[in-house]
Order: C-alpha cells, then sequence, then structure tokens
C-alpha cells in the first residue's frame, strides 16, 4: 500500500470512530442535502433533519471544471459513489463554456469519511504548492 492509501485509511478510521462516537449529533438536512449539527439547517434553514442512513447522498463540496476532474478521478480510483451535479446546467454551461462551470459532488453517508480523506489530501497539497511558489 502507498503512503497515501494508508494515510487515507486512517483518517477514514479516526473519521469513522467520531461518527459513531458523536453519531447521536450529526443530523441530516433532506432539503440540500447535508451533515449538520443543529435541529435547523443552517444552509438551507430547513427544520426537514433526521438521523443520517448509510445510502443517504451528503454534499461533499462545490469545484471549479478543472479540480472537479481531478476529484472525480480519485473518487472513481478509491471506488467511492458519487453524484456530480453542474451548478450551472447543461444550457448555461454549453452557452457560456465549460471552464466556468462549478460542480457539486455528493456521495453516500457511509462514504463521507473516506471522501473528505481524499479531498483533504488533494486539496491540502493545492494549496501548499500555491503557498510555496508564491
Amino acid at each position: 500500500m502507498n503512503p497515501c492509501g494508508s494515510r487515507i485509511a486512517i483518517v477514514y478510521l479516526v473519521v469513522s470512530l467520531v461518527f459513531r462516537a458523536w453519531s447521536w449529533s450529526w443530523m441530516y438536512c433532506e432539503k440540500c442535502n447535508r451533515i449538520i449539527e443543529a435541529d435547523r439547517c443552517p444552509v438551507c434553514n430547513s427544520r426537514k433533519i433526521r438521523e443520517p442512513e448509510a445510502k443517504d447522498p451528503c454534499y461533499l463540496t462545490e469545484q471549479d471544471y478543472v479540480s472537479s476532474g481531478i476529484l472525480e478521478d480519485m473518487l472513481k480510483q478509491n471506488n467511492i459513489p458519487y453524484l456530480k451535479r453542474g451548478v450551472m446546467g447543461a444550457g448555461m454551461a454549453i452557452k457560456v463554456g465549460p471552464m466556468l462551470e462549478r460542480s457539486r459532488f455528493y456521495v453516500p453517508f457511509e462514504q463521507l469519511g473516506n471522501a473528505m480523506a481524499i479531498m483533504e489530501d488533494l486539496f491540502s497539497a493545492t494549496e501548499e504548492t500555491v503557498i510555496a511558489d508564491q
């Protein structure tokens, strides 16, 4: 196993244990698909919340065209099912071009820890590179 894979496995284990230990405080917003810690969603203000189930699609992130391609590839390589939705919609994306399109990613609740670890690995490395280049 490569060092990156073992680090992801460790992060996943820690996140899984935290989710299990604190599962009573995590709630799922049915309207915007986010995991929250309140009786009302801070994003959409909805009260339609409940305990998350393993297959619930959970919001992971919103990325630009290039970053979404990279994230999509990493999710596929790690066998994490995902749903990718364009923010602008197909008609607008065709009109203005794909480079301006942004995509939202959703993963099953049971895979959220894995996906967050992959995202952290990908985008923290990108941020470190940008800081080093300055």
